[in-house]
């Protein structure tokens, strides 16, 4: 692992981490180091993000402004403060939202704070906005980040939440990078740094057709999700020359049972098996099938990134394999996170430390007006953050960087192709 006062080079590439800790730590020697470009410009498993909770009746997309010279930021801003810096940023999240979307709230916040006090807090100023998870509340916190003159705004996570802030911040000429998995909601000038179904399923269906895969039997969620999953594994099989066969179901036994009823004749012609939700879905399909003497022997079981939290308790699932982020960067961050929190962070965390480092190096670099246009973002070489590298496209969604791992005996999980550590100049990577 390299030192945290070196910057890793991978073309033209910025390694956000790198440059958040040689940051942090010049300035412990009193010095405030400016970071330089190397080279050049620098799902299920999120499921709750992709849940809509209202869209205000907004269906017609905003019209693009360029972004514009912000306004003198006002005092005594409205939200929790930290930082010190003449660039105001906002990061709206759901954090009086009932049940898990609070949880998942904190974490960015902290992420997000921890990523201010790597940095120092002399180049930027975060407000952190409550949303409650609604609609109506991520578009009047996007109005008075406007109004506040933040240059860009961070968040918010649920889909209808978006849409619904997006209206506000698009027709003022400011970026918004959020943090839904609803690519839908996604455009120029409307950034998701997240994770995507699409992304998700092209890495493992392209890596198990590299393995063998010609026939491939899908059991699928009866929602967007998996509607999203099936489009882009008929055109990844379709591009290898497998086939593919779907089953639906429903979350729940009864119908997890009639699929595998329904499938049972199929399974016999294929050599692959894609079940991509996670949770306690995979080890319910291996009860199933075992109770109807299913035979899975000789059989590649595929599965998604949202198995990357599964406790894989089925013994038929030795051997699958599934995608996931890369984790080289995570294990000292969790280490950092967990110290100043108490807690251990999950991929929330890492998103919300990553969408501070990619603001403060682009404001460094280029200043607060140019940082957030389309062409400073969209840097085809990508940035090195804690979940590995990313870039954000044209379209408002991020490409990243995917390993493959694969379940090991007694549940154990073992990398058995890493996630790339740099982007091809045209092709994408999986």
């Amino acid at each position: 692992m390299q030192s945290r006062n070196s910057f890793a080079r991978a073309g033209a590439q910025v390694d956000l981490c790198a440059e958040a800790w040689a940051g942090a730590r010049a300035r412990r020697g009193g010095n405030r180091r400016v970071i330089k470009p190397l080279g050049g410009l620098a799902l299920a498993l999120f499921a709750l993000a992709a849940c809509t909770s209202g869209d205000l009746g907004l269906r017609q997309t905003p019209r693009l402004a360029e972004n514009v010279a912000p306004a003198t930021p006002t005092a005594n801003p409205n939200g929790e403060v930290v930082g010190q810096g003449q660039v105001r940023l906002a990061l709206l999240i759901p954090k009086s939202a009932p049940g898990n979307a609070a949880t998942v709230a904190t974490e960015i916040r902290n992420g997000a704070v921890l990523a201010m006090q790597d940095f120092g807090s002399a180049d930027l100023q975060l407000v952190i906005k409550d949303t409650a998870g609604q609609a109506a509340g991520a578009q009047a916190a996007a109005g008075e980040a406007v109004r506040e003159g933040s240059t860009a705004v961070l968040g918010p996570v649920f889909a209808g939440n978006v849409t619904a802030a997006s209206a506000i911040t698009q027709p003022a000429g400011r970026t918004l990078i959020a943090f839904s998995t609803d690519t839908s909601t996604a455009r120029r000038g409307v950034y998701l740094l997240s994770y995507t179904p699409q992304e998700d399923t092209s890495r493992i269906i392209r890596f198990g057709i590299s393995r063998g895969a010609k026939s491939i039997l899908a059991f699928l969620p009866n929602n967007t999700e998996g509607g999203i999953r099936e489009a882009v594994l008929r055109q990844e099989a379709g591009a290898g020359g497998a086939s593919v066969q779907v089953v639906r179901y429903d979350r729940s036994v009864p119908s997890i049972e009639t699929a595998v009823a329904t499938a049972t004749p199929m399974l016999e012609g294929v050599d692959a098996v894609y079940i991509p939700e996670g949770s306690e879905i995979p080890n319910v399909f291996m009860q199933v099938m075992r109770r109807n003497t299913v035979n899975l022997i000789g059989k590649l079981i595929m599965g998604s990134g949202s198995w990357e939290s599964t406790s894989f308790t089925e013994p038929q699932l030795e051997g699958a394999l599934f995608p996931g982020r890369d984790t080289t960067k995570f294990a000292d961050f969790a280490s950092r996170y967990e110290t100043a929190f108490g807690a251990k962070p999950t991929v929330w965390a890492a998103l919300g430390y990553d969408s501070i480092t990619l603001s403060t190096d682009l404001v460094r670099r280029l200043g607060p007006i140019d940082a957030f246009k389309p062409q400073s973002l969209e840097n085809p070489s990508g940035y090195a953050g804690v979940n590995g590298i990313f870039r954000l496209k044209s379209d408002g969604t991020a490409e990243r960087g995917l390993a493959i791992y694969q379940v090991e005996r007694n549940g154990a999980k073992r990398m058995v192709s890493p996630a790339p550590s740099r982007f091809g100049r045209t092709s994408s990577l999986n």
